[in-house]
């Protein structure tokens, strides 16, 4: 399935197809750190990979590839900035406001000042996963055989 991403705009993961349903695949990709091809990666603490399975969602994605078979798994340049975005940089305002907010307007304490920092932590996480299926939707993937 190819997707309108050109390839200057494409965040890629090589990886092997794990199950073939006619709308979805599944690929397998291993996720691995900058420094994780460095000779001296067993002597550093941050070297580092993660197998992660790639849900790949769209009319007829599955006809053209085959279980065990080695593809491309690729989105935007656009999703990896808004999941960056969900996961960091709007958690980290949060807190910064909240705790500004409890400090400066509310004037309580340190403990209640962190304890209202992770209930508004808490809050974004659930607004987060009540609205997961919207979210989903605005991620989704191509994928190439190579």
């Amino acid at each position: 399935m190819k997707a309108n991403v050109s390839m200057e705009e494409r965040i890629e993961h090589q990886g092997v197809v794990e199950s073939v349903d006619v709308d979805c695949v599944k690929v397998r990709i291993v996720q691995v750190a900058a420094c994780a091809e460095c000779k001296a990666k067993s002597l550093c603490s941050s070297a580092e990979s993660k197998e992660k399975v790639i849900e790949v969602k769209g009319r007829g994605v599955g006809k053209n590839v085959s279980v065990g078979e080695q593809v491309v798994v690729y989105g935007s340049m656009q999703m990896g900035w808004a999941a960056l975005r969900i996961a960091f940089i709007y958690p980290m305002v949060l807190l910064l406001v909240a705790g500004a907010v409890c400090r400066a307007v509310m004037n309580v304490t340190e403990g209640m000042t962190l304890l209202l920092m992770f209930l508004a932590l808490l809050l974004y996480g659930t607004v987060v996963y009540a609205m997961k299926n919207r979210i989903e939707r605005r991620f989704s993937f191509g994928i190439e055989k190579i």
